[in-house]
């Protein structure tokens, strides 16, 4: 039995929608396909992929015959751009390194005018790593929707940018929630209702806290100083700390979380009452009296 004398002609009439009479002849399709092939591995030194899968590949996404024309004779930089989209989707090391070389690279100049901090851009090129080549449940990487219709360079641009806007808006939205956060737990006003709980549970909760705060890493209470204290924002504390501002947010979080954690221990300790007592007591406390954290933390830990 004779072998397929066209395996690319094959490959990418089996994956085409264009109509078989639209199309070259097999073997005009098989020489224009073979002559393709050999010109992108030729550019993209190193990236030998499978050659009737990269046909289907374009098949399905070059389903002009004119346009599939224009692409196969070398009159577009398309096939290289899809060639190497291929390579990515196909999780091949060269290809990926390449993409990363020739356009992720320049995500720094594409989002320039959203943020052109060092971690903000880094932050963005993983994202956008991620989306291009990691599948989703049921749909394969965003990668694989690069039809070649466009420059491969404007299309990861548009990508960035979306990607960009979307982090800026989220980091904004969890700076305001932070600080929402941070005024309603240590507001100054205490209520007519709960005067009484001033005299009785204040000392014993500000000594708490304050030696909560002395159990922090110098780290962590560094940072509580200059978000609290200094109130700079989420973002001037990750550009200081060269992290990103999501970094940043899980520290203050934790250390939060630690200083809330401890203070209820001592408060148990100290006023001899169960934990459900001393939350709503510190919830209470912490949310009303004029116990301020700033002040805290201006006056230090306890020596």
């Amino acid at each position: 039995m004779s072998s397929d004398p066209t395996p690319l002609a094959s490959a990418f009439l089996a994956a085409s929608a264009c109509a078989p009479a639209a199309l070259p002849e097999p073997v005009r399709l098989e020489a224009l396909l073979a002559s393709a092939v050999e010109r992108a591995r030729a550019h993209w030194s190193g990236m030998a992929l499978d050659a009737p899968g990269f046909c289907a590949f374009i098949a399905e996404r070059l389903t002009s015959p004119s346009t599939l024309l224009e692409v196969l004779g070398g009159a577009s930089p398309a096939l290289l751009e899809l060639y190497l989209a291929f390579g990515c989707l196909r999780r091949d090391r060269t290809a990926l390194q390449l993409f990363d070389d020739q356009y992720l690279r320049d995500v720094g100049a594409f989002v320039s005018g959203v943020d052109r901090s060092p971690a903000f851009v880094a932050e963005v090129r993983q994202l956008l790593r991620e989306k291009l080549f990691t599948a989703t449940v049921g749909s394969e990487p965003k990668i694989g929707e690069f039809t070649g219709a466009g420059a491969l360079g404007g299309w990861v641009r548009v990508a960035a940018l979306r990607i960009a806007l979307n982090l800026k808006r989220s980091e904004t939205r969890a700076d305001a929630a932070a600080r929402e956060s941070v005024e309603a737990a240590f507001g100054e006003q205490l209520g007519p209702e709960l005067e009484h709980l001033r005299s009785r549970y204040r000392e014993a909760f500000t000594e708490a806290v304050r030696s909560s705060l002395g159990e922090l890493s110098d780290r962590d209470r560094t940072l509580m100083r200059l978000y609290h204290l200094e109130a700079l924002s989420l973002e001037a504390i990750a550009a200081l700390y060269r992290v990103h501002l999501s970094t940043v947010s899980r520290w203050l979080s934790r250390a939060r979380e630690q200083v809330a954690q401890d203070t209820t221990r001592r408060l148990c300790e100290r006023l001899g009452v169960s934990a459900a007592s001393v939350d709503s007591i510190a919830a209470l406390v912490v949310s009303q009296v004029d116990l301020s954290l700033t002040r805290l933390l201006r006056e230090g830990p306890p020596r």
